[in-house]
């Protein structure tokens, strides 16, 4: 027998809502429904994925940060700067690449 209450209504998020998809466990903002599927992304930004309407709630709230005790794994890295010699690397192998694709003058009809 099932415990599922079948003519309970099912959660309606609001567009910019943080939800949380049961079915995959993940936290994602709520963008729209269409075709009886519900579209979420990930807060940080990323590819989007449906689920089904019973399958969402609101999302928790998290316990709130103590600004004493920062946690080093949830401060992000930061971003390293390309190194002069990748961005030469990339500068020779575009230019090869645009030279090898040029026409000479005994390939033009």
């Amino acid at each position: 027998m099932s415990t599922r209450k079948r003519n309970a209504a099912a959660y309606r998020p609001r567009a910019g809502e943080l939800v949380l998809d049961a079915r995959t466990g993940r936290t994602g903002i709520y963008m729209d429904t269409l075709g009886g599927e519900l579209y979420l992304r990930p807060p940080d930004g990323g590819r989007e994925w449906t689920t089904r309407p019973g399958q969402v709630s609101p999302a928790p709230a998290e316990p709130p940060a103590d600004p004493a005790d920062p946690d080093p794994a949830s401060t992000p890295a930061p971003a390293r700067a390309p190194a002069a010699d990748d961005h030469a690397r990339l500068h020779a192998r575009l230019a090869a690449r645009n030279r090898d694709s040029r026409l000479n003058e005994s390939q033009v009809a």
